[in-house]
């Protein structure tokens, strides 16, 4: 029998009806569910499910916020089917389990648009002890997740570069995991000297950040032919990516991709989300250089749908 219609070949495909999304944003699991229920669970049931024979289904499930919900070990074990979350932990998936990319949302924070994120490199403006990055030597700092780009791995490249070393004294750094705020609250109230942050967490979280920080190497760059519209300290990464298994059928990760890049800023769930809505798959080699470089993946290649 030869599949002659969409509707007709992601059945075909599809010997499941359900599939597991697994996500990741910063704080809470129930944050997350809340914040991306509306766009992963209710917006691809309403569009995507009709659009298969018999309907599929999407559930999300949050990833990484505990040990037993690790993504790693949750892909191992054949319990998820998509996963969305931020550039670094989309290119260890894609290079560890072989999954593809198959888009990456952009971000509407103020009425400014993005599809890339940087890392600020700040300390606390009333610290005069610390005006410049070589500061920041036998320093308290704080860090999000030693796979996250944007929290650790170019914060850490950048004081490397002005031979300032974290990593020679584990009293020196402080790991804040999916607590972004409490890092930054840490910052404020002098418990730490300083930190690495997502550039669009900051802008999206605290908008007024620049009056109470300073960021180190304040840049202003460009991505993919676009203005970057916030300040960053590092070069610029995509933005948080959905990737697939490749047990998911072509067709349905196609139909899932069209649907959320169909996804208008307008929309209750994308405001709901702060979302300008999703682009086709960025590349993520830019991602894949800064782990080799930090030994933290060794494969030559991040694969896309």
């Amino acid at each position: 029998r030869i599949c002659s219609a969409l509707i007709v070949a992601v059945g075909c495909g599809a010997q499941k009806q359900n599939y597991t999304i697994g996500a990741w944003i910063p704080g809470t699991s129930n944050n997350m569910l809340a914040t991306l229920r509306p766009i992963f669970e209710d917006y691809l049931n309403q569009i995507v499910g009709p659009q298969t024979s018999p309907p599929v289904n999407f559930k999300l499930v949050p990833v990484d916020y505990t040990e037993e919900t690790s993504s790693y070990n949750m892909i191992s074990n054949g319990k998820l089917d998509f996963l969305y979350t931020v550039a670094g932990k989309i290119s260890c998936t894609v290079v560890e389990h072989g999954w593809a990319v198959i888009s990456t949302r952009r971000v509407r924070i103020n009425g400014k648009d993005s599809g890339a994120d940087g890392c600020v490199v700040y300390s606390l403006k009333t610290n005069t002890a610390i005006q410049n990055v070589t500061d920041l030597e036998n320093k308290k700092l704080g860090v999000g997740n030693i796979l996250e780009v944007a929290t650790y791995q170019s914060g850490y490249q950048l004081l490397a570069e002005n031979m300032v070393y974290i990593l020679k004294d584990v009293s020196q750094f402080v790991i804040y995991g999916n607590d972004y705020e409490r890092q930054y609250q840490d910052v404020l109230s002098g418990k730490i000297d300083g930190g690495f942050l997502s550039s669009t967490w900051l802008e999206q979280t605290h908008p007024d950040f620049m009056d109470y920080v300073n960021v180190h190497r304040e840049l202003h760059l460009s991505y993919e032919s676009e203005e970057f519209p916030f300040v960053t300290s590092t070069p610029l990464i995509p933005q948080y990516g959905l990737a697939a298994s490749e047990l998911v059928p072509w067709e349905l990760k196609h139909v899932v991709a069209r649907t959320l890049q169909g996804l208008q800023p307008t929309h209750p769930a994308a405001v709901g989300a702060k979302l300008a809505g999703f682009t086709g798959p960025a590349t993520y080699a830019g991602v894949l250089t800064t782990q080799k470089a930090m030994k933290i993946i060794s494969s030559p290649e991040v694969g896309h749908s």
